[in-house]
């Protein structure tokens, strides 16, 4: 073989690895994507969007109504008491109203695994509305007990509540839920409690309207 022929082949030899070398880093940087969405279990699926990709923590999100004609629109922050702070969840009261956006972050008191992107169905997790409001304090959603109305709402606080998403029962959305603790046979499910005519306030009760829902990538 000629040196002519050589340097051919040593130049062909080195292009080809690095096409293999730039494979492989490609499969590297999308691995732990990849193997958080292979363990999906049947306890534990992922929650997906309405375009029916996964939700991943940090990101934000509308939470709109699952079915159309349901009576409102996304959720929003609102002072209800006083018109002081607190703020409160609501449920916008127009259906095309996309609302507030919310995060979803994991909750650091249970052991999980936190290198996870990926939200998951029946796993403890914390929400707050990513919005800057009049009141200095966080937009954590945490849970508080009204003695006038007898009903516990959900506000925005400093402090954050235990919550979970479960799919519908008939397939079509989420719930969502408040757990006092992990231990998913004492969880609540979300709800809109209805005040004066416009107000549709989200409460932790099984008896009100079902707060049944899906989410939209921001």
């Amino acid at each position: 073989m000629d040196s002519t022929s050589a340097w051919g082949a040593r130049s062909r030899m080195m292009l080809l690895m690095q096409m293999v070398a730039m494979a492989a880093f490609m499969l590297f940087i999308n691995l732990p994507l990849q193997v958080q969405g292979a363990v999906e279990t049947p306890e534990h699926p992922n929650v997906v969007d309405a375009e029916g990709h996964p939700v991943l923590f940090g990101d934000e999100y509308y939470v709109l109504p699952a079915v159309s004609g349901s009576g409102g629109g996304g959720l929003a922050l609102k002072l209800r008491v006083n018109d002081s702070c607190p703020m409160y969840v609501k449920q916008e009261s127009s259906e095309k109203s996309k609302g507030l956006p919310v995060v979803f972050t994991h909750f650091k008191g249970q052991s999980a695994n936190f290198s996870s992107v990926i939200v998951e169905e029946n796993v403890g997790l914390n929400v707050k509305t990513a919005a800057v409001t009049s009141c200095v304090q966080s937009t954590e959603w945490s849970e508080e007990d009204d003695t006038n109305t007898s009903k516990r709402f959900i506000k925005a606080s400093d402090t954050s509540s235990l919550f979970q998403i479960t799919k519908a029962s008939d397939g079509d959305g989420y719930n969502v839920y408040y757990c006092p603790c992990v231990c998913k046979l004492v969880c609540t499910q979300l709800g809109i409690y209805v005040e004066g005519d416009e107000n549709r306030w989200v409460v932790i009760d099984n008896s009100v309207e079902t707060l049944r829902v899906q989410f939209h990538k921001k």
